[in-house]
């Protein structure tokens, strides 16, 4: 009840614009023999930085630029632009809306790593993978880039063990970078994980769209 309270309190936030991106596309239009190449900067005499395969498919697009022709996606630890006239949206892309459509969430100072599909997995350096049922998922209202979930401990929820027997997270969709590379991400997350004896902890990082 605790962490469902919180998240409802979280998602109280002032409405604002729907966001488009992230979202997943894939190539069309590039011949079977060439390569949609992603470039340093939105223009097609900057340098070429990275490429993808004519038949790629799962690409996230982080965000558009202001004349919309290019889109910002990641290639190795870099990000440059694509053009959006080789790249088709996926009609299921609304992460925002689709529960199921899996995330990749992680932090670093502390290191943790999160997995959020049909089931949510939380693991650290120094601790297993430990399964959640995801029990409850929410897009904010009146608020297109914005959602949140709690899931609880598959593992009985014990609050007594070291495992948290809670986590609720809220998910915005905004520049987010891992302060390691030069990836961008377009999602954030706000993680709360309840500890036993009433501790709460309080995690940050970036989400990318899994295909």
């Amino acid at each position: 009840m605790r962490a469902a309270a919180v998240l409802c309190l979280a998602l109280l936030a002032p409405p604002a614009a729907a966001q488009e991106y992230p979202a997943l596309h894939s190539v069309t239009g590039v011949a079977a023999d060439d390569v949609l190449n992603i470039r340093s900067a939105p223009s097609a005499s900057a340098a070429i930085i990275g490429t993808l395969a004519p038949d790629q498919t799962g690409v996230e697009v982080i965000l558009a630029d202001g004349s919309g022709k290019w889109g910002l996606v990641n290639s190795g630890e870099q990000s440059g632009w694509a053009s959006l006239r080789y790249l088709d949206r996926a009609s299921s892309s609304n992460w925002h809306d689709q529960p199921d459509l899996a995330l990749e969430c992680f932090g670093t100072e502390p290191f943790w790593s999160l997995t959020l599909d049909e089931t949510v997995r939380f693991s650290t350096p120094d601790r297993p993978e430990t399964p959640f049922a995801l029990e409850a998922w929410e897009p904010a209202a009146g608020h297109g880039g914005k959602s949140g979930f709690v899931a609880v401990n598959q593992n009985g929820g014990a609050l007594s063990g070291p495992e948290a027997g809670s986590l609720s997270g809220i998910l915005t969709a905004q520049h987010c970078s891992d302060g390691m590379s030069d990836r961008t991400y377009g999602i954030s997350i706000d993680l709360l994980q309840f500890r036993s004896a009433g501790q709460l902890h309080v995690l940050t990082g970036c989400c990318s769209l899994a295909p």
